[in-house]
């Protein structure tokens, strides 16, 4: 009987575990994830929508996605990704007034993440915070999925620890007042964390290949026995 099942008990163990595995999420590094250069307003990496947006300073609810993102690496703490409010000026390189997510003019720029489901974010990583900005960015509060506290005072290259679950994740400028400017930065990364089903999964897993490991133990403890019984008359 144990032939019989020796085979889908594997196979249980196998989905199990290999399940677990793939749900097991790791840092997406948009620098190298994505092309260089200049991408559409939305683009999908690893199962995450990535759109950028343009939102006026003084009519919050007036949001423009007639921008294009641009995706740079030209130095460990000046990489990631950016808005261009204006597709036809979007320099690939440098010029982070104008290929980042800044603050500047009447407008503030924002990207969102799409993860299609409730998802446990445990960072961000940002890049690019030097020179020009005096308003550092901040976890954008645009609505009550995506909200947090500046945690980049003083760092170039930071990696803000979230350990909050989201559907949608806003990054933006910390200062949208319609004086605002000065505030330009990239976002480099975005780390996630399996979910409570992924560890029940792994759990399911090893029950599996302990409860294997007892029916083999058992089927050879019964064919010693039946060695042991066999006497010849």
């Amino acid at each position: 009987m144990f032939g019989k099942w020796k085979a889908p008990c594997r196979a249980i163990v196998f989905v199990c575990l290999f399940g677990a595995v793939t749900a097991n999420a790791s840092t997406i590094n948009f620098f190298s994830a994505l092309a260089l250069g200049n991408l559409p307003e939305s683009v999908i990496v690893n199962g995450i929508t990535v759109s950028g947006w343009d939102v006026s300073k003084t009519m919050s609810t007036q949001w423009s996605s007639n921008v294009i993102l641009n995706n740079r690496s030209q130095g460990a703490d000046d990489r990631g990704l950016g808005v261009c409010t204006n597709p036809l000026n979007c320099p690939t390189i440098n010029n982070g007034n104008i290929n980042e997510i800044d603050n500047n003019g009447s407008t503030f720029e924002v990207i969102r993440l799409d993860f299609g489901a409730i998802t446990a974010v445990a960072a961000i990583g940002l890049s690019s915070l030097f020179g020009s900005n005096v308003a550092l960015p901040d976890l954008s509060t645009l609505t009550p999925l995506a909200q947090g506290t500046n945690q980049s005072v003083n760092q170039v290259d930071p990696n803000i620890t979230i350990n909050q679950s989201f559907r949608y994740f806003f990054v933006a400028p910390k200062d949208r007042g319609p004086n605002s400017s000065n505030s330009d930065f990239l976002l480099a990364s975005v780390s996630t964390v399996p979910e409570p089903t992924t560890y029940a999964t792994i759990g399911i897993g090893i029950l599996a290949l302990i409860s294997l490991s007892r029916m083999t133990t058992r089927r050879r403890n019964n064919s010693e026995r039946a060695i042991v019984n066999v006497r010849p008359e």
